[in-house]
């Protein structure tokens, strides 16, 4: 079976303007003569290729450990947008295939949703949207398309790596870490070929 990792190294990953990367602290080295190697992470639940919990701007929303698995695994399809965009519902209506519940905008990390499209893709049955942008809305938006979306119940997964994918159908798996009272979680985004 052809699979495609379509997440980003954590330590190198893109940072949303303001917030937290993430790096690594030495606890134990085997050239130093320990026994093993470890290391403590540090990091934002936002850094990196991550999920975003209902929580996460939703009060009384779900956290990242009761999210359904159904949004992070199943059918998806890949869509490319123009890039610099903030992408629109005629956008979808004229490029995206009906049927779709979990969709994944590729635009080299540039492009965002915008506000109208939540209520538009939960109308059509999307319960997932994944970008390659470090978020699914620009600065200027930022908390009103997140509460859109994630109180339309739609999960979502911020970025992703799409270069190495083209547009179409595939078998996605990209679940969270299973982390109680917590508004997001890093993930492992595998993409496999739909036949």
């Amino acid at each position: 079976m052809k699979y495609y990792d379509i997440t980003r190294e954590m330590i190198s990953s893109p940072v949303y303007p303001g917030g937290y990367g993430a790096h690594l602290e030495e606890c134990t080295s085997m050239l130093n003569g320990d026994a093993n190697n470890s290391n403590l992470l540090h990091c934002s639940l936002h850094a990196g290729t991550h999920c975003d919990a209902f929580l996460h701007f939703i009060a009384n929303g779900l956290d990242i450990s009761a999210m359904p698995l159904e949004h992070y695994i199943g059918p998806c399809y890949v869509l490319t947008v123009p890039e610099n965009t903030i992408v629109d519902v005629l956008f979808l209506e004229n490029y995206m295939p009906k049927g779709i519940m979990r969709l994944l905008v590729r635009s080299n990390g540039t492009s965002y949703m915008s506000l109208a499209t939540a209520g538009w893709l939960r109308a059509r049955g999307v319960i997932t949207i994944g970008l390659d942008s470090y978020s699914v809305a620009s600065m200027e938006e930022d908390q009103d398309v997140h509460v859109a979306f994630l109180g339309h119940g739609i999960a979502v997964i911020e970025s992703l790596d799409l270069s190495c994918v083209s547009d179409g159908h595939y078998n996605l798996f990209a679940a969270p870490l299973k982390i109680g009272k917590a508004e997001a979680s890093a993930c492992r985004a595998l993409l496999f070929d739909k036949y």
